[in-house]
């Protein structure tokens, strides 16, 4: 048998941003048996050079989980020089599909399995789409809190892509991770109201109803569904589930170091070159400081004012809707 039949599919985790995303990802990639990358964000396009093309924006930061991890595997450090290298990895195959890309660096980890957690990849249904068909044995997860905790998360990123525009940067250094501002316009602004205003629940719509739809085409031994707030009010429950989905070894003994672990591998800022490439709330946190946080399972009040808006707006009926189906209590 070869090596490339010897290697196991990725395991895909589809999550809004700063939705424990990241967290997930470093908790599974501390078992033995598998590997928790950053962002690689590679899967949506068709071939390499789309990829660097879309990636090329100055401080764009969606490059910067691929770069880290190529620097990390083919040299064992992340440094300028790593990533210079990562750099000229990824152009020597920009003419590839970035399948052909993805089964490659797959193979840098084996035997281990990727555990691949990609904002870009839930970006919409059309984007979902694409990725599990690239590994059509790929288990996906889809991981999901609930709005309001997300809203509030996701706001303090999407503040900082808006401020980049202004001398925000030049006083404070490019050291900070964001999002695009153009994906901010795209999904984060209420275009019904006048004028517009920035509210990410609609981006969480758009996201948890891509994601039901899509596991609705999907076989359904592929898919698994998890909370975040279940993820970290009841870690070791919810690992034995998901190690038992991904079909990996499980025991009592492998979840307590899963979670005790003090892995630090990309959760701390990278060099000047590629300081992201994970959500801003797993930057510099061990995936023990992440099991010991609190989310909130009080029920959500749908009248209160959304203190993102500032114009009294509140939580609009379809996401309500979504919401209580996804298992959360919206009161109001």
């Amino acid at each position: 048998m070869s090596e490339k039949q010897t290697i196991k599919p990725p395991v895909i985790i589809l999550a809004s941003r700063e939705s424990q995303g990241s967290f997930l990802a470093a908790l599974l990639g501390s078992h033995p048996d598998l590997f928790g990358a950053p962002h690689l964000n590679l899967l949506p396009f068709e071939y390499g050079w789309q990829y660097q093309s879309y990636c090329s924006i100055p401080r764009d930061t969606n490059a910067h989980g691929l770069l880290r991890l190529l620097g990390h595997l083919t040299t064992g450090e992340q440094t300028l020089q790593s990533i210079q290298m990562a750099r000229r990895w990824l152009n020597f195959r920009r003419d590839r599909t970035t399948g052909e890309i993805y089964s490659e660096i797959a193979s840098l980890v084996a035997p281990r399995i990727l555990v691949d957690y990609s904002p870009l990849h839930a970006q919409n249904l059309e984007a979902m789409r694409r990725v599990c068909a690239q590994f059509p044995l790929s288990p996906v997860i889809h991981l999901y809190s609930n709005p309001k905790t997300q809203s509030e998360s996701v706001a303090l990123a999407a503040w900082q892509a808006m401020r980049a525009n202004q001398p925000y940067w030049r006083d404070r250094g490019p050291r900070h991770p964001c999002m695009d501002s153009y994906e901010v316009a795209e999904q984060f602004i209420d275009w019904s109201h006048e004028p517009p205003v920035f509210d990410p629940q609609f981006a969480w719509y758009r996201t948890q109803q891509a994601a039901i739809t899509l596991f609705d085409e999907l076989p359904k031994e592929r898919c698994f569904d998890l909370s975040a707030e279940s993820l970290v009010s009841d870690p070791t429950s919810a690992l034995t589930s998901l190690l038992t989905h991904i079909g990996v070894a499980v025991d009592a003994k492998t979840i307590s170091e899963m979670l005790g672990n003090q892995e630090r591998l990309f959760s701390v800022p990278g060099p000047f070159a590629a300081t992201s490439g994970v959500d801003f709330d797993m930057v510099g946190k061990s995936v023990s400081d992440m099991t010991s946080q609190v989310l909130s399972h009080a029920p959500v009040n749908c009248r209160e004012p959304l203190k993102w808006r500032g114009d009294g707006g509140v939580f609009v009926p379809q996401v309500i809707e979504l919401a209580g189906k996804l298992g959360f209590h919206m009161k109001g």
